[in-house]
């Protein structure tokens, strides 16, 4: 943990970054909880770090993500998340490590998402994988993007505007940050094309609901 705090000591006081020591739960809730990495018994947020990275506007912080489960009456996974803020909405999707979510015991998806739509997986170490939209994560969730996740011993998922990274436990913030640029080359693997499509099977719903 000593290099969590130097880190966090480093990072309050660098003029590019803006930091907040916690965060409110209702603050967790536009990130599309409980879907991963959160918990559905509740989230904790602490050092919360905004800025910019690789051009995305990026905000890092430490997640104790409360779930039920093990020996005691509630159980705590702790992980570093990072969130990049997109130039458009994507269908929610969601691609991880297996062994970083099975504790949460939620599925992948926020509820209001969608159905999610479990995609086979054939990879070493076990991936979870999901979309609300099968065709479109058959154009992002290539071999490529599916190495690099595993690689890279992290998850993300796709809300909204958002793309939400996550990796095990509380890390320095230059954990946080490469992270978040190995989101960025994930999201130079996506084609163009998908920055142009429709609405969401989600805004599909709505709209017909109206």
């Amino acid at each position: 943990m000593w290099g969590v705090w130097k880190s966090v000591r480093a990072y309050r006081e660098d003029p590019e970054w803006q930091y907040r020591k916690r965060e409110s739960r209702d603050w967790v809730k536009a990130f599309g909880v409980p879907g991963h990495p959160f918990g559905p018994r509740g989230n904790h947020v602490k050092h919360v770090l905004e800025g910019r990275v690789r051009g995305y506007e990026a905000t890092l912080f430490h997640l104790a993500a409360v779930h039920q489960g093990g020996r005691h009456p509630t159980d705590v996974s702790m992980y570093a998340v990072a969130v990049l803020t997109l130039p458009g909405r994507l269908p929610a999707t969601s691609a991880s490590v297996a062994s970083l979510v099975r504790w949460l015991g939620t599925e992948p998806l926020p509820p209001r998402a969608g159905t999610p739509v479990h995609l086979p997986s054939r990879h070493k170490p076990r991936m979870v994988t999901c979309s609300v939209d099968p065709a479109f994560a058959e154009r992002v969730l290539t071999e490529q993007v599916i190495r690099m996740t595993a690689d890279a011993t992290m998850g993300w998922r796709l809300h909204e505007d958002r793309m939400i990274g996550w990796i095990k436990d509380h890390q320095p913030y230059e954990r946080l940050i490469a992270l978040a640029e190995t989101m960025a080359e994930i999201l130079a693997e996506f084609p163009a094309s998908v920055w142009q499509q429709g609405p969401t099977g989600q805004e599909r719903e709505e709209r017909q609901a109206r």
